[in-house]
C-alpha cells in the first residue's frame, strides 16, 4: 500500500501547512444565516422563516459527474460535483427542489463552477412520503414559473453567495473526508 500512503502525504501536502483541514476549526459557524451540522460525509443545513422551515441536505457520497470536455473527452479526467436537495417545509406541505453543480463546458466550468442548477421540483403534501411525490423536470416547467421558483429561493438567502459558500464547504469536507480516507486505509 505505498501509493496510499503516497497518496496520504501528497493530499495532506495540498492544505499548504500539511495537515488536512480542521473541520472543527476550519469552517464558518453559519452560511447565509443557515446553522448547520456535519454527520459523517453529510452537511445539514437549516433555518426557520416565518412558517417555514428549510433544511438543506447535501451528501458527498450523492455526486454528478461533469460532461467530459467535448474537444477531447477520452482525455478530459472525470470530475464530479456535490448534488443536494432543498427542503422547504410550510404547514399546507413542502417544496423539494433536487440541485446540483452542473456545468457542460469548461468556460462555464471554470466562471461558474460554484453556482448550482435545479434539476427537479416536487411538492409533497402533509403525510405523504418523498418518494411518492410527483416529481417533475426543472427544466421542463414555464420560464415565468422558473423564475419565480428561482427568486423564491433567492428571497430565501439561497442566492449565488450562498451556493459558493456551500460549494466551497463541500470541498474542504470532501478533502478532509478524503485525506481522513487515505488514513485509514494505511
Amino acid at each position: 500500500l505505498a501509493n496510499v500512503d503516497n497518496e496520504a502525504v501528497v493530499s495532506t501536502q495540498s492544505t499548504g501547512d500539511g495537515a488536512a483541514p480542521d473541520l472543527t476549526t476550519d469552517l464558518p459557524d453559519s452560511i447565509g444565516g443557515f446553522q448547520y451540522r456535519v454527520i459523517g460525509a453529510k452537511i445539514i443545513l437549516f433555518k426557520e422563516m416565518h412558517d417555514e422551515q428549510i433544511k438543506i441536505e447535501l451528501d458527498l457520497n450523492n455526486i454528478t459527474e461533469l460532461t467530459p470536455s467535448e474537444e477531447d473527452p477520452e482525455e478530459t479526467p472525470p470530475q464530479y460535483l456535490p448534488s443536494f436537495i432543498i427542503d422547504i417545509s410550510k404547514p399546507r406541505g413542502k417544496l423539494l427542489f433536487k440541485c446540483n453543480y452542473h456545468m457542460s463546458t469548461e468556460e462555464q466550468y471554470v466562471a461558474n463552477v460554484d453556482q448550482y442548477v435545479i434539476s427537479e421540483v416536487a411538492f409533497v403534501r402533509p403525510g405523504q412520503a418523498d418518494d411518492d411525490a410527483f416529481t417533475t423536470d426543472f427544466g421542463n416547467l414555464d420560464l415565468v414559473l422558473i423564475r419565480e421558483f428561482e427568486n423564491y429561493l433567492q428571497r430565501r438567502g439561497i442566492d449565488a453567495e450562498f451556493s459558493s459558500a456551500l460549494f466551497e464547504m463541500s470541498s474542504a469536507l470532501e478533502h478532509s473526508n478524503y485525506v481522513q480516507f487515505l488514513k485509514n486505509v494505511r
